[in-house]
């Protein structure tokens, strides 16, 4: 009898005990806010990976990918905070702005024979950039296939097709924009490709230019010179770019 009272006794005591502890463990649970927010310009899974590092123990950060938005709970103080930095980062990108040249030179000068074309080499030869190339490459006579403007969000890609008659060249430019503490750049990935055809008759794009360059906003450069078939006529890429503010 006594035995059995002491085992109920312990089981009583140890139930106790436990109860005292789920009641302690959830007094400790911090109470918890909830925010479910919508990112607008940047990918919501991108933000994540920047957003975690500030969630404390009891936070989390969920992704409704569907929809780009992102369901946000911890304590309150933490909730405000990572607000405060989605806020930062969660920002419209910048709209850039590009010109794009694309000059056919000749060393054997047989571009054009007519007055016109004539007219055109001179005022092309006169270009600063086009003088400064003629110092370094022996071209004769100049014309200009096509010329483009294009508008594109900073870090989004952009895709033409340029040329002239019996030419077509698929350009991607992808920019970038740098602010650094004394000065602003946009950093452009660009490619100029030409649809060729394989022996068996397969469609293939052949890369002409594929480089990268740094432009100061306002700024107007050569980005590369590609020749034609090996022959004694090239393209010459000639490329401005410009923040739109």
């Amino acid at each position: 009898m006594k035995k059995t009272t002491l085992v109920f006794l312990s089981l009583f005591l140890l139930l106790g005990l436990a109860h005292s502890l789920v009641a302690a463990q959830r007094s400790e649970q911090p109470e918890l806010r909830k925010e479910v927010v919508k990112v607008n310009y940047i990918d919501a899974r991108f933000v994540v990976s920047i957003l975690t590092p500030y969630t404390s123990r009891n936070g989390r950060i969920q992704v409704v990918r569907e929809r780009n938005m992102l369901i946000i709970e911890d304590i309150p103080e933490m909730v405000e905070k990572i607000l405060t930095i989605l806020e930062e980062i969660d920002i419209k990108p910048l709209d850039l702005q590009f010109t794009v040249d694309l000059i056919m030179g000749s060393m054997s000068g047989d571009i054009g024979a007519d007055a016109s074309s004539s007219k055109l080499t001179e005022k092309l030869k006169s270009d600063p950039l086009i003088r400064e190339l003629s110092r370094v490459l022996a071209y004769e006579s100049f014309m200009k296939l096509d010329s483009t403007l294009i508008k594109v969000q900073d870090n989004s890609r952009s895709t033409q097709r340029m040329g002239g008659e019996g030419l077509t060249f698929r350009l991607d430019l992808q920019p970038r924009f740098i602010k650094e503490e004394d000065s602003e750049s946009i950093r452009v990935e660009l490619s100029l490709t030409k649809d060729s055809y394989k022996n068996d008759g397969s469609l293939i794009a052949l890369t002409l230019i594929d480089t990268t360059i740094s432009l100061k906003s306002g700024e107007r450069s050569v980005v590369g010179v590609s020749k034609l078939n090996g022959g004694d006529k090239a393209l010459i890429l000639i490329l401005s770019g410009k923040v739109l503010r």
